[in-house]
Order: structure tokens, then sequence, then C-alpha cells
């Protein structure tokens, strides 16, 4: 993926890219922050556009001049964290989960950096990407430091939920919350920047759910046979007299099927949309391969069905978190649309 290298180059979220400018330009960046949001939309790229900027020895008005000694060295750790590589920079440190946790001895080793004037760098930088995965005691341990920050230093927490974070943590920080990016800017920056293709494009950045990473790893290949399952449940879904049998045999192949549920989750309501747009806006379809089936599809629901199995999709997607019985929740998905 091209990395934006100014904070106009950044995609989407502009009113946190406003604030954080605004704060660089009058020198109040606050030194705790907790960026927080859906997936793929841009946090950890933005936290590093931070760091470059607030180090950058000739900044370009609000933006770092990429062209310094400290820009190329964060540019290329950047890369290096990109690529699992761990960073040459001895003031800029990005910390990920080990396994599927932050473990203490990670925010231990921190604490002892930060502790210390920077290295080289005008300000030390630490990057938490998956702040969330802090075990209590491990996030305890963080709690003095963004109380009352070393000199110099600046922390942004990175997390896709940020309530799953110790309270005590959220009150020592600034919270900024990013949305969802619009699927025409996803769809324009497929073509425009990755060189996708514009009938791909339309394809990955409906699918997408507003996470531009999403639609950069969208599998255009095997996409057909995910939308095929999909689009049968989608057909179920909107019909008040199909089986409810039929409905429980998809709703069980999901259930095993792990690591495709969540594609299959983004298709359905890709297809949703799509039934919904084939009525009020065809032109905004993104699945045009298959537009004659859904727009025969959509003729034939009235339009406040359709908008209301969008909305029971979203509230089934909020509830997974929570750990339900995937089978079930779709077989009750299913009858309450039924009737």
């Amino acid at each position: 993926m091209q990395q934006p290298t100014t904070f106009g180059s950044f995609l989407g979220n502009a009113p946190v890219v406003h604030i954080v400018r605004g704060a660089l330009a009058r020198n109040r960046l606050p030194h705790a922050i907790i960026f927080a949001g859906p997936s793929g939309v841009g946090k950890r790229t933005l936290a590093w556009l931070v760091a470059q900027r607030i180090n950058c020895l000739s900044p370009a008005g609000e933006d770092a001049c990429g062209a310094c000694r400290s820009c190329l060295k964060i540019i290329s750790d950047l890369v290096r964290a990109d690529n699992g590589q761990a960073g040459n920079h001895p003031d800029i440190r990005e910390i990920r989960p080990e396994g599927t946790v932050i473990r203490i001895e990670q925010i231990r080793a921190l604490i002892n950096e930060v502790a210390f004037e920077p290295f080289e760098a005008r300000y030390r930088f630490a990057i938490l990407d998956g702040a969330d995965q802090m075990k209590t005691e491990t996030a305890n341990s963080l709690l003095k430091t963004l109380e009352e920050p070393p000199s110099r230093t600046y922390l942004i927490l990175i997390t896709s939920n940020p309530y799953s974070l110790l309270p005590t943590i959220r009150s020592r920080c600034r919270l900024l919350q990013f949305g969802g990016l619009p699927q025409q800017e996803i769809e324009e920056y497929l073509i425009g920047v990755q060189n996708f293709d514009s009938k791909k494009a339309r394809l990955a950045a409906s699918f997408s759910n507003g996470s531009l990473g999403a639609a950069l790893l969208f599998n255009s290949e095997h996409y057909p046979k995910v939308r095929k399952q999909a689009l049968l449940f989608v057909q179920l879904l909107l019909s008040p007299s199909s089986r409810f049998t039929e409905a429980s045999r998809l709703s069980a192949l999901q259930y095993k099927d792990k690591d495709g549920f969540q594609p299959w989750m983004e298709s359905v309501m890709a297809l949703l949309q799509d039934v919904y747009f084939a009525q009020v806006a065809p032109e905004r379809m993104g699945q045009s391969d298959i537009g004659d089936e859904l727009t025969q599809l959509a003729a034939s629901v009235p339009r406040s069905r359709i908008v209301s199995a969008i909305e029971a999709m979203k509230t089934l997607k909020k509830e997974l978190v929570r750990n339900l019985n995937r089978q079930i929740a779709l077989e009750s998905l299913y009858l309450s649309r039924q009737g």
C-alpha cells in the first residue's frame, strides 16, 4: 500500500485530521491520545504522520518535509514495521501485540525508555497499535506514564474498541474517534492511487464496509463463491415466504466456516446495499455484473423491508462482538424478518 506523505493526502476522517493539524500548528498536541475507530481507516497511518511531522527538521507548513534526516529515518522505520521488522530510530517505537496480547514486559521496557531524554529526535514517540489487547495488570503499569508523561514524549494508543480500555486509561488520554470512509472515496483511491480497474475498484469499495484496508485485501477471484452463498441468504432474508430449513442450513454452513464468516457477512451487507440502490439510485450499485439479478430482486420487495434488513444486519454485527453463537444469531435474524 502506498502510504500518504502529507496530511492533505490522508484519505478520509477530515475532522480528526483537522484537530491534529490544529494542535500541531499551535504546539498543543496532547501527550497522550487515543485513536479509536474501525480497522483499516488509517489510525496507525495518521499516528506515523504525526510522529514524522513533530520531529521534522524542516517542516513544510503544516506537513513534514519528507526529505530531512529525521523524516527519512522515520519513513524507513514505517516500511520496516510494515514488514514486521524492528525499527532503527532510537526514539520512535511501535508496540504491537505479541501473539494475542501486549505483554507487560513490552510496556515496562517502554516506560524505562521514556524516562530518559530523546537520544536524537526532538521528541520520543510511542505508538501502541492494538492497545485494547493489554491485560489489566499491563494497562495499570502504564497509568503513571500517562498521568505524568515525561517531557518531550508523546504516546498514541490505537484501538478499534476504546471502551475495552480501562476507564482510567481513557480518562488520561484525549480520545479522537475515526469513522468509516465513504465508498466513493475508497473507489477513487483504488483507481487513482492503487491502479485498480474501475469494475474491481467499485466492487472492492462496496465490499469494504468503509475500510480501506479491507478494500485493498479484497480477493476478486474468491469473492464470487462467497457472494453466491451470501446472495442465497439475502434472497431468503427479503422473502416473507421462504423456508426456515433452508435459512438454517445456510446459517450452519457459515457457522462452520470460521475464516470465511466475516467476508460472507460483509458480502451480505454489500448485497443488501446494492438491492437498496437498485431501487433508489441504480448508478450507485457496486456489483453491476449481477445488476439484472439484483434489480429483479429489488422490484419484488418493498423498500421498507430492505431498509429493515440492513438495519437488522448492522445490529447483528454489533451483537456478534459479544461472541454469540453465530448460527443461532443468524437463524434468529431470519425468523425476526418473517411474518
